[in-house]
């Protein structure tokens, strides 16, 4: 049987006996964290850029919706800019004038006041009672104060 040549020489061992067995250290080389710990922090940075571009992508896709949609409220206030311009030229007094005589309307030439009778009249009010009292109420004006404090000190200033 060989001699292990690791082991210090005892002379309290027999030569030929047996050796007490000893766990076998084996030297491992240390270069495989460097590389690792290189590796997850590569793979770290990697996944922030890629998450950067995911958020970029994201934005320059709500901005082209936004632009969009700036497109379609300028569009929008350009159509009723144009149907106002068209409203005004169709209610203007001299576009009616010319559709009436057209028509062949033309102006009356005698006015006539027609007296209404105070039972007609009394009728009507009574009949619209609750509008009128709605109607009848004097809103408050935010000068009411100031017209107030006007009267007390003599419309000095």
């Amino acid at each position: 049987m060989a001699r292990n040549m690791a082991l210090p020489v005892d002379k309290a061992l027999p030569i030929g006996g047996a050796v007490p067995s000893r766990p076998r250290l084996v030297e491992a080389q240390r270069g495989g964290r460097a590389f690792g710990v290189f590796v997850v922090s590569a793979a770290l940075v990697c996944g922030v850029f890629f998450i950067a571009v995911l958020v970029h992508v994201e934005l320059a896709q709500q901005q082209m919706k936004l632009d969009a949609l700036t497109k379609t409220v300028a569009m929008a206030r350009d159509n009723y800019n144009v149907l106002r311009h068209e409203r005004s030229l169709l209610i203007s007094p001299d576009n009616l004038s010319s559709q009436a005589a057209r028509l062949g309307m033309k102006p009356s030439t005698q006015a006539r006041f027609v007296a209404v009778e105070p039972d007609i009249i009394a009728g009507v009010l009574a009949s619209t009672g609750d509008l009128s009292d709605a109607v009848a109420h004097d809103a408050e004006s935010p000068l009411n104060e100031f017209g107030q404090l006007k009267s007390e000190i003599g419309g000095a200033p």
